[in-house]
């Protein structure tokens, strides 16, 4: 007895000891060094020469920054469109249903911080077997009797409500851990509907090039064909060397092997619009027929992307990577916690008999604390918290990487709109050359001073100058909703 009272003595200081003790708070990793500015300069304002050789105001880039507003870009039946695709979306849908799902989680987690309560109820009626015999009088004289075997019944009901004291913060360090996964799942839905925003935008703005170039490609192999059969004359006549003819109709086979790409490129893009959508193509097919898709003639705005502060706070990859760090931390603070002491609190009413009327007369309440002590399992405890350090510094790292990434995009994306731009400035310019070209040759065709395969080539010249315009003003826009993609604008 004495062994078993210093035992005890011993458990219960050290628990006592334990309890007097605080878990080392995890220190959390440092922030990401975010800079103040970008690393690339504002642009340059547009080229006035652009307009000054010819071509329109309205199609010279705009010369001052503004404040990213992606709706007011948009045209009317490409903002429909990608509304359809955001409620069609099975990629989206799966995305919401992962934010309940962890929402969800999230609740159960939070239960464990709450009372639970319990009611249990049981019936018996066991065999019971009385042996020996017992003795009655009868008549003055004691005959013993043997017993006989029967059966007995009781009833009893019990409630109960239980607690775990969360000394340390386990349970809260889980419910946080559960709430950065709830930060991540919608980070991770916000980041599929900037996707889907921005596919769809680049098939609409591919359809309307190809619609805008097919008859210029037509136009281009009719002229071509033209000039292949002069240039097949004035061989024969001795004027032009053989060599011409194998240039003309090179021309020609590059003019119509375009249109077949024209022709494959969109049917491939109303394939995948049609997709996105979850409707048939046909019918994809006859809305666009009804009212062709067309590309932004406005100039293209130059957006002041702002404080890079501001755009990583609005980056969903950005925001899932701080979400694991948040959980990676909260999960390193749990296993801290493992290695204290747990206690638990239960109060319980419980009462039975062989009657009904036995259970008022007879009920029992019981106050009971359960203390369970970590004292053998400190490898495996070790283990954990090494674990968690570790995963800790693996999502501190992806932060890091994923802030430079993002940081990077913008920048590369800032950089290719520059450059789109000024190749768009030379393509004005060369259009704006061919086309009074174009009509100077006209005139001197008309007064004969000029020959009808010389014009053709200045013709076919103007068709590949609106060719490339057109190809340019469609990646021009492309490029912006990209950026529009990496800036994370709603």
């Amino acid at each position: 007895m004495t062994v078993f009272k210093t035992l005890a003595c011993l458990c219960t200081a050290a628990t006592l000891g334990a309890c007097a003790m605080r878990p080392a708070v995890p220190t959390a990793p440092p922030p990401p060094v975010v800079p103040a500015g970008w690393q690339l300069p504002a642009p340059a304002a547009a080229n006035p020469g652009a307009a000054a050789a010819g071509v329109s105001a309205a199609a010279a880039e705009s010369s001052t920054e503004s404040v990213p507003d992606w709706a007011g870009v948009l045209d009317p039946q490409l903002a429909t469109l990608q509304a359809q695709a955001l409620a069609a979306s099975a990629d989206l849908a799966q995305a919401a249903l992962r934010v309940q799902q962890a929402e969800r989680q999230a609740r159960i987690g939070g239960l464990r911080l709450t009372p639970s309560a319990g009611l249990s109820a049981n019936a018996s009626r066991p065999l019971q077997q009385q042996g020996g015999t017992r003795s009655v009088e009868i008549g003055g004289i004691s005959v013993p009797v043997s017993t006989e075997q029967g059966w007995s019944r009781s009833y009893g009901a019990s409630v109960g409500v239980g607690w775990e004291w969360d000394l340390w913060d386990r349970l809260a360090q889980q419910q946080r851990a559960a709430a950065a996964q709830v930060d991540g799942a919608q980070a991770d839905r916000e980041a599929a509907r900037l996707l889907i925003r921005n596919r769809v935008a680049d098939s609409y703005w591919q359809l309307a090039a190809t619609d805008a170039q097919r008859p210029l490609v037509q136009a281009q192999a009719e002229a071509a064909e033209r000039l292949l059969a002069i240039q097949r004359v004035r061989v024969q006549e001795g004027k032009l060397p053989p060599l011409e003819i194998d240039k003309a109709a090179t021309a020609l086979a590059q003019a119509r092997s375009r249109l077949a790409d024209l022709q494959a490129d969109r049917e491939q893009q109303g394939l995948q619009l049609a997709s996105w959508l979850a409707v048939p193509l046909g019918q994809l097919q006859a809305r666009l027929q009804a009212a062709p898709p067309q590309l932004p003639q406005q100039p293209l705005p130059r957006w002041q992307p702002g404080p890079p502060g501001e755009v990583l706070e609005r980056r969903p990859d950005v925001q899932r990577a701080r979400a694991a760090v948040d959980a990676a931390l909260a999960r390193r603070a749990v296993s801290e916690a493992e290695r204290y002491p747990r206690l638990s609190l239960s109060l319980g009413v419980s009462t039975g008999g062989d009657r009904a009327g036995d259970w008022l007369s007879q009920p029992l309440a019981s106050l009971a604390a359960n203390l369970v002590v970590p004292l053998i399992d400190w490898r495996r405890l070790d283990l954990q918290r090494e674990l968690a350090q570790g995963e800790l510094e693996l999502a501190a790292l992806a932060l890091r990487d994923g802030v430079a990434r993002a940081l990077l995009e913008v920048d590369t994306q800032r950089l290719e709109l520059q450059r789109l731009q000024r190749q768009r400035e030379v393509a004005l310019q060369r259009l704006a050359e061919t086309r009074r070209a174009e009509q100077q040759a006209q005139l001197r065709l008309e007064l004969g001073t000029l020959g009808r395969a010389e014009y053709l080539q200045i013709h076919l010249g103007r068709l590949d100058a609106e060719l490339s315009e057109i190809t340019l003003r469609q990646r021009s826009w492309q490029a912006q909703a990209l950026l529009a993609r990496v800036l994370a604008l709603r």
